[in-house]
């Protein structure tokens, strides 16, 4: 029976769920959530025990035990109950009289007796009108309800009185004994199980023989009490789960959104029911309410620096309803009702904020990339109750690759070449969500992250292209694992390229980044060294053709193989005489890195460099190369050439169309000029 947990919930001696009188299908009432301790009620209707009649024994019929029952007030009989009886004593007169006359005339006497039953006092133990404890209607209770329903009664200090509107059970309406209970005690309340009248005979009584009227009468007696319920303190209202925001990129070729999550959970088994569970959360002009957990994404510029409220509510009841009774008398029926009673309803709320504190698109500037790398972004928030309350910051974060030789600050001996890419990065990241966890997770966009290159100066054929800078393209990040509970990825830039010609020092710029970028985002191969090359150097001729108006007469340095890569990413310091760099001065190379993590963020950080001496120069420069015009020491062997008179006339006409356009300021472009001269001398 249900009615057995009740026991266990006992608190100080009882404490009953819920005992009210209840009829088929009305509804309940709905209160508000307890403040106050709940009182329900049970009224019970059980027989007054009796110890003989029906279902008890044999009832007396000894005329000197009656009337001993009724001279001692019950005393003799204390175990008899619900009796009555009046005593009657006989009184008889025998008067003689002449019955008449024999033949002889002699008178014939008779006896005219006449005989009649005298009442006394009577007594009854039909205590109906005296309250009972429940220890006196223990048997019926327990045969009746249980056990369980008479300790009730007694916890409650229930009272039992007699209830003179519960019908009489059919079987003592009919016959004789139906006749007279309908007689005598109607149909309702008191009525006689056996009744006897012996002062009914068909003979005269002797004087001093006794006689009686004796009945056993039941009824029935009835008690409502109150008991009160309490709320079991270990089953009150839990929230189990959590509450996050996080950067998530669902669409790969667009900006992360920010992705909401909130779910709870209560321990339901512990309550008898629950109901309206609801979910809420407000983020800016968003409001979601339902049931179920909620998901879903926002615009992340839109919600920035905005707070996420959340909430998570039920309502339940601890308590069910209990005994139900219904009918009177042997009618009453009692059952155990295990639905909710409402009445006890409570209810659980959990709400908190957390704040949307993510940096997209935020730049992060720095004289070095260590300055930006020390730094970490936010790209999640999570509330997690279990059932305390724990709040975590999940972060993004970039670190040097292992190898990474990348310099903030250098100093050369002379006007040389740079690095213009930042070198191998490590990126980390952690979501509430572990989906950083999963095979497929990719922070970025699809075509990577990228950047530009501005120099302090760039050589003069490379100034007009690359007049935004040079433009840097991250690759295909490289999955790295887990690490705790992190994820990294190795990220490597390249950067546009710069070709060197090796005669004439001629540069020319080769648009590498878009094509790295383009390739990508098409899936397709990166550009092959081959290719590039060939690329590079019929752009580089077409570039120095139209820039010096000779024809390209010259070799491209790193070209060889792909191990030459990295030399063409380098920024060489331009050597002309007019340049504004000098030697010993401290001069910034700016990187600017975009589009970087979840965040979407732009790191922008200078490379500082200085040189102690020019790289070409006169003496009077303090150069590494020193030219010199003319002759410092004597020439002591020499070689005649002889001209013939047409021969000078052809040199000089060479001279004279002979171009004197400078690379530097100091290299002439036309290299076919000795070839001429040779070819004018006819020397091999």
């Amino acid at each position: 029976m249900k009615f057995k947990i009740f026991i266990s919930k006992l608190c100080l001696g009882f404490l009953l769920l819920s005992i009210f009188n209840f009829s088929g299908s009305n509804v309940l009432e709905v209160a508000n959530a307890a403040t106050v301790p709940i009182k329900d009620t049970i009224t019970l209707t059980v027989k007054f025990p009796d110890t003989v009649g029906e279902g008890f024994g044999v009832e007396p019929t000894d005329p000197e035990e009656i009337h001993m029952m009724i001279n001692t007030e019950g005393r003799s009989h204390p175990h008899r109950t619900g009796w009555g009886a009046l005593p009657y004593a006989c009184v008889r007169t025998d008067t003689p009289y002449i019955a008449g006359y024999d033949y002889n005339g002699n008178p014939i006497w008779d006896v005219h007796t006449v005989s009649g039953w005298r009442q006394d006092f009577g007594w009854s133990t039909e205590d109906s009108h005296v309250p009972h404890q429940p220890s006196e209607v223990k048997k019926e209770i327990i045969a009746k309800y249980g056990q369980e329903m008479y300790e009730l009664a007694e916890a409650a200090g229930a009272v039992f009185y007699y209830d003179d509107t519960t019908p009489i059970p059919t079987r003592f309406l009919t016959g004789d004994i139906g006749e007279f209970n309908k007689r005598v005690n109607g149909t309702t309340g008191r009525y006689s199980i056996y009744y006897k009248d012996s002062t009914y005979t068909d003979r005269h009584c002797q004087n001093g023989e006794k006689a009686y009227f004796y009945r056993n009468n039941d009824f029935f007696v009835t008690t409502t009490f109150d008991v009160e319920w309490k709320e079991p303190e270990d089953k009150q209202g839990t929230g189990l789960g959590r509450a996050y925001w996080e950067l998530e990129r669902t669409d790969k070729n667009g900006l992360s959104e920010v992705a909401v999550y909130s779910s709870f959970k209560g321990e339901y088994d512990k309550h008898v029911a629950v109901r309206n569970i609801k979910h809420t959360v407000n983020l800016d002009t968003k409001h979601v309410e339902q049931e179920g957990p909620i998901e879903f994404t926002i615009n992340a510029k839109q919600v920035q620096n905005k707070d996420m409220q959340y909430g998570f509510e039920y309502e339940y009841t601890n308590k069910e309803i209990g005994w139900v009774c219904t009918g009177k008398g042997e009618d009453q029926e009692c059952h155990w009702d295990d639905r909710p009673d409402w009445r006890a309803v409570q209810k659980f709320e959990l709400g908190g904020s957390i704040p949307v504190d993510h940096q997209q698109k935020k730049a992060e500037k720095s004289d070095k990339l260590d300055g930006v790398l020390v730094k970490k972004w936010v790209v999640g928030r999570e509330d997690k109750y279990g059932p305390s309350k724990e709040s975590k910051a999940y972060y993004e974060q970039y670190h040097r690759a292992e190898g990474n030789v990348w310099q903030d600050e250098i100093k050369l001996k002379t006007q040389t070449t740079l690095p213009m890419t930042p070198g191998k990065l490590l990126y980390s990241v952690e979501l509430p969500s572990g989906k950083h966890k999963d095979g497929d997770f990719y922070p970025l966009m699809k075509t990577q992250s990228s950047g530009t290159y501005k120099a302090a100066e760039l050589d003069e054929s490379l100034q007009a292209e690359f007049e935004d800078g040079v433009q840097l393209q991250q690759k295909v990040l490289k999955d790295m694992g887990m690490k705790g509970d992190q994820r990294q990825f190795e990220g490597e830039f390249v950067s546009d390229l710069f070709f060197t010609a090796s005669g004439t020092g001629f540069m020319s710029g080769y648009n590498y980044a878009e094509k790295v970028k383009q390739a990508i985002n098409n899936d397709q191969a990166l550009p092959s060294f081959a290719q590039v090359v060939q690329e590079g150097a019929a752009k580089g001729e077409a570039d120095f053709v139209q820039y010096t108006n000779v024809p390209f007469e010259d070799e491209w340095v790193f070209t060889s193989s792909e191990e030459d890569l990295p030399h063409l990413q380098r920024y060489s310091l331009p050597i002309t005489p007019y340049s504004e760099l000098m030697p010993n001065e401290t001069y910034k190379n700016q990187l600017e890195l975009v589009d970087m993590g979840l965040s979407d963020l732009s790191f922008t950080f200078d490379q500082s460099f200085s040189f102690e001496h020019f790289l070409f120069g006169s003496g009077y420069d303090d150069a590494w190369i020193i030219e010199q015009p003319e002759s410092r020491v004597p020439v002591t062997e020499f070689e005649t050439v002889e001209l013939t008179h047409e021969q000078v006339k052809k040199l000089a006409k060479a001279e004279r169309q002979h171009s004197n356009n400078k690379i530097h300021n100091f290299r002439f472009v036309d290299r076919t000029f000795p070839d001429k001269v040779r070819e004018i001398r006819g020397a091999r």
